[in-house]
Parts: C-alpha cells; sequence; structure tokens
C-alpha cells in the first residue's frame, strides 16, 4: 500500500515503549488500538510523532488511525500532563453528589483542564459514566511514565481528588466487589460474586465451576444448541434477540473461522453488571465462552473490556493465564478435543 505518512517523528521513550508492544508484528492492523494505548500511557497522550510511527509500523493511513484515536474519551491528541483524574459527572454520580465535587474542585484546584493550583504535572477533568455508579461519586486516575498506573477511585471527596492531583497514590481496590446482597440463595448470575477468591481457579471449581462445561461436553454441540433453544434465553439489548437462534445461525455457518466476541463495554449510566461479574467471577465468563466456542465451532475468543474496568481487566487477564496453564483453554481444552483461546482487547 502507498501511504502517505506524517514526516514527525516519535521521542525515544514513545518509539521505546510502542516498539516493546508491537515487537515483528508486521501489518496487525489490530494492534493499533493498544499501540496507541501504549503511546499514552509512555507520555501521558498520542503525540503526531507516536501516530506517525505506529501508522509506519503497522501500514495504516494516518487518517485511519486519526479517526480511532480521536474516538476514544481517554485518549488525548494534544499534549497534557502525565497525571489525569477523570472526575464523573453522569446522572448516577450527579445523584450523588458530583456537581457539588466539581465546584468544589474548580474552586480549591481550578477549572477542569488547566492544571489549576496543584503541581503543572497534574489536571482534572469531567468524565462521562465510568461503570462504578453503586459508589458513586466516581474518579479515575491515570498516570504515565515508566511504570505507567490506572486506578479507580470511589467513592471520592473533593479532599481525596486534590490528594491525588498533588500525587498521592490511592489504595488498591478491595479484594472482592461490594455485592450487597452475596450470599442470597436467589441470587443467579452473581451467585458467586463477592463469595469465592475471584483470582482462584481451585476456589472456583469448589463452587461449581466448570461443571457447565464438563456437561456441555457430553451433550456435545447440538444438545448445547437444543438446551439453549429450549431455555428461550434471550439477549439483554432491546432486541432481546433469542440467544439459541443466535448460536444456530454461526453453527450453521460454513465459512470459517468463528469468532466468539463477549462486549463487555457498558457505558449507560447505571449499568454495572458486567464490572462486578468480571471483578467478581472472571472464570464464569471464561467457562460460558468455552460453552459457546464448543456450541458454534469458535476457534478464537475476544472479551472487550472498558478502559474504565483496570480491576475487571486484571482479574480477566489472570484468569486467562491460569485456564490456560490448567488445561482449560488452548489447543486442546479438557483434553476433549476443542481448540479455543481468548484475548482481552
Amino acid at each position: 500500500m502507498d501511504l502517505r505518512l506524517l514526516e514527525a517523528e516519535p521521542s525515544p521513550e514513545e518509539r521505546e515503549a510502542i516498539d516493546a508492544l508491537l515487537g515483528d508484528a508486521g501489518e496487525r492492523r489490530d494492534l493499533l488500538l493498544p499501540a496507541l494505548q501504549a503511546a499514552q500511557a509512555r507520555i501521558g497522550f498520542v503525540s503526531e510523532g507516536a501516530l506517525s510511527h505506529i501508522c509506519r509500523r503497522l501500514c495504516i493511513p494516518p487518517a485511519e488511525a486519526y479517526g480511532v484515536a480521536s474516538f476514544y474519551a481517554l485518549l488525548a491528541l494534544e499534549p497534557r500532563p502525565g497525571r489525569v483524574l477523570h472526575v464523573c459527572d453522569d446522572i448516577a454520580c450527579r445523584c450523588s453528589g458530583a456537581n457539588e465535587l466539581c465546584a468544589e474542585l474548580e474552586r480549591t484546584a481550578g477549572p477542569p483542564g488547566n492544571g489549576g493550583r496543584p503541581p503543572n504535572d497534574a489536571i482534572w477533568l469531567r468524565s462521562p459514566c465510568l461503570g462504578l455508579c453503586e459508589r458513586a461519586p466516581a474518579a479515575f486516575l491515570t498516570v504515565a511514565g515508566p511504570a505507567p498506573m490506572e486506578r479507580s477511585v470511589a467513592p471520592v471527596t473533593a479532599k481525596i481528588a486534590r490528594a491525588l492531583l498533588a500525587g498521592e497514590t490511592p489504595p488498591l481496590e478491595a479484594a472482592r466487589p461490594i455485592v450487597p446482597q452475596s450470599g442470597d440463595p436467589a441470587l443467579r448470575l452473581l451467585a458467586r460474586a463477592g463469595a469465592i477468591d475471584p483470582g482462584s481457579l481451585d476456589d472456583y471449581k469448589a463452587h461449581g465451576g466448570y461443571e457447565a462445561l464438563r456437561q456441555a461436553f457430553d451433550l456435545g454441540p447440538d444438545g448445547v444448541l437444543r438446551e439453549v433453544l429450549d431455555s428461550k434465553l434471550s439477549g439483554r439489548g432491546g432486541a432481546a434477540f433469542p440467544t439459541g437462534r443466535k448460536w444456530e445461525a454461526v453453527a450453521r455457518q460454513p465459512v470459517r473461522p468463528h469468532y466468539v466476541v463477549c462486549n463487555a463495554d457498558e457505558s449507560e449510566p447505571g449499568t454495572f453488571k458486567d464490572r462486578i461479574l468480571m471483578e467478581g467471577d472472571p472464570f464464569a465468563v471464561l467457562e460460558a465462552m468455552t460453552i459457546a466456542a464448543l456450541a458454534t465451532g469458535c476457534e478464537r475468543g475476544f472479551i472487550y473490556v472498558r478502559g474504565e474496568y483496570p480491576l475487571a481487566s486484571a482479574r480477566l487477564e489472570g484468569a486467562v493465564r491460569e485456564a490456560r496453564n490448567r488445561g482449560l483453554l488452548g489447543s486442546d481444552v479438557m483434553g476433549r478435543g476443542l481448540a479455543f483461546d481468548v484475548e482481552l482487547r
């Protein structure tokens, strides 16, 4: 392809971060977003030089890369400090005092985006929903550099926000998510969230984990499709499309490969069930995707996770590694001949 690339060059730090991610990837267009994230995590924004280097490495037109970079709220194309506090002012947080919080920050830390009175290497910005509605008001801290950091902070106060802008590091989030009805026998989707160690495959198995996949192997693909159709399980979207019909259509499609895509990008205020599930029961997500793969003949799965969900991403990454190590993902799942693996994006 004949590309007209930008003339700007990346800084040594940007080049190092991008090349460390891409390695010898070649024309891997699917690595565009991770490469943009790597550049920003190193210096705090995506410079023209970084954008040019990514386009050159991946053979992507700059206009296309710019379109992606400018779409995501967490990516910045103009210089800004390495420490940024995103303060949610969406409806759930407004109901919990976000407007008053932002007004207090404007008085004491300066207007959003200009550095204000804290050190000029930190700014705060108003943010759309961060998916932490049950702990509102919420904030999301990003710190760029050689050891970048992302941390959700909720509930947040003006005092905590000013401390974060001044350079303090927030404590790690609680080991287990808050599920007020934890232990309620009526729970189904969130039955294990808050009741098990989300990082332990053995704990997951002790609470019934991977029994459904064993049953699915015994039923076979057609049997699983029949069960899902008979259950009348439907999608959670407005169309409420029957899940079994969707799976059956994929299974009968002769064109290969097939993929399972788990869309965990929930950003509507008041919607945070996906985050609770990923943080509190990540192996359940992988087991369910593997059952879908068995039924529909999928070789690979992708989980799309919001950038604002660092704990969910970390828990899922740990679960994927452990599942691979224990033969529950990979070339021969459970020794039953299924080849299926999962990648986070």
